[in-house]
């Protein structure tokens, strides 16, 4: 990699993991949600500059081979987070709102992207509940502390 590793490519890597490692596809909607999400919490950087970030955690990701390796390096970096914002619930449950949202964003909640979820949410000392409702095709989250 070129560069450090930074809370950028923490956010880059979480989001491409839970829109990636549970159905090993990158769904247009997904990857748009992703986009949005990210350019929330880093308005600062450029396109280049995330392209340069994507393409850094593409490549690690691509050199790890194996899905459990990359689910460990999703936890990892989930911990990061947690690390960074453990002052601010408020911004860990935005996250984990986040996560949701690109997760549903192709109309879709696999039980696997619902594990990773929660497993962010645990490791962020967050009590939620996921439920998928079919009639509106969008998951329901709820903070339960």
């Amino acid at each position: 990699m070129e560069g450090e590793w930074s809370y950028a490519h923490d956010l880059v890597n979480m989001y491409l993991g839970i829109a990636y490692l549970a159905d090993q596809k990158l769904d247009p909607e997904e990857e748009r949600t992703f986009l949005v999400k990210f350019k929330e919490w880093m308005p600062h950087l450029s396109v280049d500059q995330f392209v340069e970030i994507w393409g850094e955690v593409q490549g690690l990701y691509d050199t790890l081979a194996t899905d459990e390796n990359r689910y460990a390096l999703y936890l990892q970096s989930t911990l990061n987070v947690a690390r960074l914002l453990e002052d601010s619930r408020d911004q860990l449950r935005c996250i984990i709102q986040d996560l949701v949202d690109i997760a549903a964003a192709d109309g879709v909640l696999d039980d696997r992207e619902a594990t990773m979820i929660k497993a962010s949410a645990i490791a962020y000392g967050l009590n939620i509940e996921l439920s998928f409702d079919e009639d509106e095709k969008r998951v329901r989250l709820s903070f339960g502390d």
